[in-house]
């Protein structure tokens, strides 16, 4: 992650597509099906029956069947997708063309295995704007892996905060190749001041899987917090998200 001169992206939707919310609402049969099954279940809490990987296969193999009930070989290809890119989440957030590739060209499986992931994000994200975010730690870091555990390239986001903790805004500062995204100091505190937001949480990812900070993590790191401190705002952490792994600079003592 670098400080240096660029242009801020906004954020983006996790979808490679958008949804007119005017027009007539679009049905999803599969999500439906999926729905009724697990109604089925009450209020009784599922108990694993193997390692996560096999509760992974077997959502995926329903999923896949919801979405093309005439597939025959849907849990050879959940299987595949899993061994490919190493999880469910993984799998549903996993760029469109990445999707296509690895089920053998299947676009249609690839929107809706989107339209699932966006699902999840904003589930996690009305969640973490009920309450306090700094208390809802556990739910901050599901929704941090979701929208950044399994990036290709790295990516960093901001989140804002109100005087009470709870989540006004989650925007995209930047992204990168592979290893590099820029984040400006100035863009941030400027955001800042226009949502009137007293904290901010620093999140970026390390597409490597290994969320240990580097030097330039740290110290852009000292020069946000300091150049938000002149106008009254805390940096309260800086979150580095690796594969599955967390790193608070606040619990490391870095902050």
């Amino acid at each position: 992650m670098s400080g240096t001169a660029g242009t801020p992206l906004a954020l983006s939707d996790a979808a490679n597509f958008s949804l007119d919310v005017t027009a007539t609402p679009i049905q999803l049969p599969f999500l439906q099906d999926l729905q009724q099954d697990y109604a089925t279940r009450g209020d009784e809490k599922p108990v694993p029956a193997g390692p996560p990987v096999c509760g992974d296969v077997v959502l995926l193999t329903k999923l896949i069947l919801a979405i093309t009930p005439r597939e025959k070989h849907a849990e050879d290809m959940a299987v595949e997708l899993i061994a490919r890119f190493g999880s469910f989440a993984a799998v549903i957030s996993a760029p469109c063309r990445a999707q296509e590739r690895a089920s053998g060209g299947n676009k249609l499986l690839s929107i809706y295995l989107q339209l699932v992931y966006d699902a999840a994000r904003r589930m996690h994200l009305a969640k973490l704007k009920k309450g306090k975010i700094l208390l809802k730690k556990e739910q901050l870091e599901a929704y941090l892996r979701t929208v950044m555990g399994h990036e290709d390239i790295e990516q960093v986001r901001v989140l804002f905060l109100d005087s009470a903790f709870k989540l006004q805004a989650d925007e995209v500062s930047g992204r990168g190749t592979i290893d590099h995204a820029p984040l400006y100091p100035r863009e941030v505190v400027r955001r800042a001041l226009e949502l009137q937001s007293p904290y901010l949480v620093l999140v970026h990812n390390h597409p490597s899987g290994d969320p240990t900070p580097s030097q330039d993590d740290i110290d852009i790191t000292y020069r946000i917090s300091k150049a938000a401190q002149l106008m009254g705002i805390t940096v309260w952490d800086h979150v580095i998200v690796g594969h599955g792994l967390l790193f608070s600079f606040r619990q490391e003592g870095l902050l």
